[in-house]
């Protein structure tokens, strides 16, 4: 059975350790990130989940001492350069502007 019950329940200490990081950390996250949405707007602010995957290879690089492979730097540049593009960072030139340049 994949599922075991523990011999003893936790303890208070534990039940108030995972109220803290349910309240603190995740609540906090949520206030953090509508405001951001408020302020940067939703394109801007989705960007933060885009980026996630990035983070998470260079915190286990920092952190862990976990390998980097070519396949994970290509992969992060591709995401970078995507959320670059949707967040309207760069912009792909119009049609317009290259009908101009080739007259």
């Amino acid at each position: 059975m994949v599922w075991f019950w523990p011999a003893t329940l936790p303890g208070p200490r534990a039940w108030a350790a995972i109220v803290a990081i349910a309240v603190l950390c995740t609540g906090i996250a949520y206030i953090l990130y509508f405001r951001l949405i408020a302020h940067a707007g939703p394109s801007r602010a989705l960007a933060v989940t885009f980026m996630s995957p990035v983070f998470a290879v260079l915190y286990g690089v920092v952190f862990l001492s976990e390998p980097v492979t070519p396949w994970m730097l290509g992969c992060a540049a591709i995401i970078v350069a995507g959320t670059v593009l949707s967040t309207g960072l760069i912009r792909r030139p119009s049609k317009a502007a290259q009908g101009m340049e080739r007259a």
